[in-house]
């Protein structure tokens, strides 16, 4: 199964040493990010959930989706393939290339600056304060970790003041889990050489294959609630102030949801999977990250043959997975 095996869905569990619920069905999953009670914490937050503002939230999301909307998002897709088709016929071939350091950071960056309106002098230094974040994300019972990004996120807050709420969390999710992605990705692709194939004849299956990629080897492999009020998720009850694990990863693969869920399918079987979660708290910029994804892959499978060998270095840490190097030669 490659790089990403992970292990079967199972019932919901308890366990003790991290004192949560850890649900992995697809159908329990699903359930939970759609239940208002449920509300998002940090790993192990001993403070007592609070139920979000509702007018708020609904504020927020409404903003970022006009701020989204699908003419913005035709304008955005458009920048993002002409940069991708220049950052990627720039690299050498011939010669080992990392395509997570030398053009899956870089376009990640890139594109950060671009959606979240940073100018370019100062996006590699907010890069250095977002990736504290997403190291604390990695391993989210780090309490050295969490203290660092606590500190992080309040620089990147004064950094964004006056600039819309959208933004910051645009450029936060974009420089490194974008990155993040594209690593697992390309290396999915390369471990199917059918379905790398397939693509690389058909551009045309791009949307699709994002979609499945990402059911597939989507960074996130949990997200984390408190239960506000007592939940029942299928017969499974969860006390007030318990939290709970939500293991997007294994939900993904779920054979109930997701017939031959260990085999890419570029068919559009992956509508509804949850790497960008559902409900409530859905990541809003889901399309802008399914573009710049598409419009940096397309860039790759349009320039170059990738040849049969490679090499990489993943990292499966407690909360998210992805690719430290690529390394490949290209023809």
């Amino acid at each position: 199964m490659g790089a990403w095996e992970t292990e079967s869905p199972a019932d919901p569990r308890f366990d003790p040493r991290l004192n949560a619920w850890t649900l992995s069905r697809y159908r329990d999953v699903a359930a939970a990010l759609r239940e208002a009670r449920l509300i998002p914490v940090s790993a192990g937050s001993t403070t007592p959930a609070v139920p979000v503002d509702s007018a708020i939230h609904a504020e927020f999301r409404a903003q970022a989706l006009r701020a989204l909307a699908p003419a913005r998002l035709q304008e955005l897709e458009e920048r993002f393939v002409q940069l991708a088709d220049l950052m990627a016929s720039a690299l050498p071939t011939g010669r080992p290339v990392d395509l997570v350091e030398q053009y899956a950071r870089p376009w990640s960056l890139r594109v950060a600056g671009i959606a979240a309106d940073v100018p370019a002098d100062r996006c590699e230094r907010l890069s250095g304060l977002a990736r504290r974040l997403f190291d604390a994300a990695c391993e989210p019972y780090d309490r050295a970790l969490a203290a660092t990004a606590q500190e992080a996120t309040a620089e990147l807050a004064r950094s964004f003041h006056g600039a819309p709420p959208l933004n910051l969390q645009m450029f936060i999710a974009l420089t490194h889990s974008l990155a993040a992605f594209l690593g697992n990705a390309w290396l999915a692709l390369l471990e199917h050489p059918p379905e790398l194939s397939d693509l690389r004849q058909d551009l045309s299956l791009l949307p699709k294959a994002i979609d499945e990629l990402s059911r597939f080897a989507g960074p996130a492999k949990a997200q984390f609630r408190q239960a506000a009020a007592p939940v029942t998720i299928h017969g499974c009850a969860m006390e007030q102030d318990r939290h709970v694990i939500l293991r997007l990863d294994i939900a993904n693969r779920d054979a109930d949801r997701f017939p031959n869920p260990d085999k890419l399918q570029f068919d559009g079987r992956s509508a509804g999977h949850l790497a960008f979660g559902t409900g409530l708290h859905a990541c809003v910029a889901a399309s802008l990250i399914k573009s710049a994804a598409a419009a940096a892959t397309g860039a790759l499978l349009r320039h170059f043959h990738f040849a049969e060998h490679y090499s990489a270095v993943p990292a499966d840490c407690f909360a998210v997975r992805y690719v430290k190097s690529l390394t490949v030669c290209f023809s």
